[in-house]
């Protein structure tokens, strides 16, 4: 009798501990469950102590805005309307002087309402305002009223092209030209050789060239464009000569693939010197800037230029 109960005891203290012990991994772990949960209150009860922490504007400040919302919203004349027409458009660039024929803007349409927010506000269209001018006047023009700068009720609707004349600067022209000719260079000199340029002189290496070939009076030093690094060797020159490592587009010794003991001297342009600066990547995309360090050069993209053909704009 006594061994059962000293086991009995033993069992009940054993239980005990393990009740205590299941309490105390179930407190545990709600701790944990609880300690998450106290992080995300303090979380949100911080960012609510931000924003309650902002002073409210005062009822004057409120009341000045509300005002200027209905001043904006107010009707305008026609006179008033064309007069912020004409001084965004001398803002952005663009002679407004309706001798010179590059801004007009024709008799707006009938107004129409428009309910917001229960109050009735008046819409005045203009249609076809034709403006003209260089690309960033043009776009600086389009831009103000898009994004509504000078007013913001006065919204851009549509901006579409409506024919082509551009006055290209005599500048713009030339440096046009010549990316053209250097652009088409490149692609003649690649399709009569390769199809792929080994070592350009791209933009990665950071520095461009108006050297289109060699230079023979500077034998020290080799110039070229698009690639003076791969030598004839490389290129398959299998003959006793002297061919000109490369490939550049002025004075070029090109290696036949039929013979390739053999080679002969070929430009595909004119000049050995351009007046801008180039650099080419191995597919022959060619980039253009205004001096040899493309860091600090000015480039000028010729898809800008392309795009400064087409001048005359319909807006409304």
């Amino acid at each position: 009798m006594k061994n059962l109960l000293a086991r009995i005891g033993r069992m009940g203290f054993l239980i005990v501990v393990g009740i205590f012990l299941i309490i105390y991994v179930a407190l545990g772990f709600l701790y944990f469950q609880q300690g998450a949960k106290q992080e995300d209150l303090r979380e949100r009860i911080n960012n609510l102590r931000i924003v309650v922490s902002k002073p409210l504007p005062s009822a004057e400040k409120l009341k000045a805005g509300y005002d200027e919302v209905n001043r904006s919203l107010s009707p305008l004349e026609v006179p008033a309307a064309i007069a912020v027409l004409v001084g965004i458009a001398g803002e952005s660039g663009i002679n407004a002087d309706p001798a010179s024929g590059k801004f007009n803007v024709p008799p707006p349409g009938s107004p129409t309402t428009q309910v917001v927010g229960g109050g009735t506000y008046q819409i005045l269209p203009f249609r076809n305002i034709k403006v003209q001018g260089d690309y960033e006047s043009v776009m600086a023009f389009i831009s103000d009223l898009d994004s509504g700068k000078t007013m913001k009720t006065m919204v851009l609707k549509n901006a579409s092209i409506s024919w082509t004349k551009f006055d290209i600067k005599p500048e713009e022209k030339v440096r046009g030209e010549e990316f053209r000719d250097v652009s088409l260079a490149v692609i003649a000199m690649m399709t009569d050789n390769i199809t792929e340029i080994p070592n350009p002189i791209s933009y990665a290496g950071g520095t461009a060239t108006n050297y289109m070939g060699d230079d023979l009076d500077t034998e020290e030093t080799v110039e070229g464009f698009p690639d003076i690094t791969t030598t004839a060797a490389e290129r398959g020159y299998t003959g006793t000569g002297t061919p000109r490592d490369g490939y550049v587009l002025y004075g070029h010794d090109k290696i036949p693939t039929d013979n390739t003991t053999q080679f002969e001297t070929v430009s595909y342009i004119h000049l050995l010197t351009t007046e801008y600066y180039y650099t080419c990547e191995a597919d022959g995309t060619v980039r253009q800037f205004d001096g040899p360090d493309v860091a600090t050069a000015t480039e000028y993209p010729i898809s800008k230029w392309e795009a400064r053909r087409t001048e005359m704009y319909n807006v409304s």
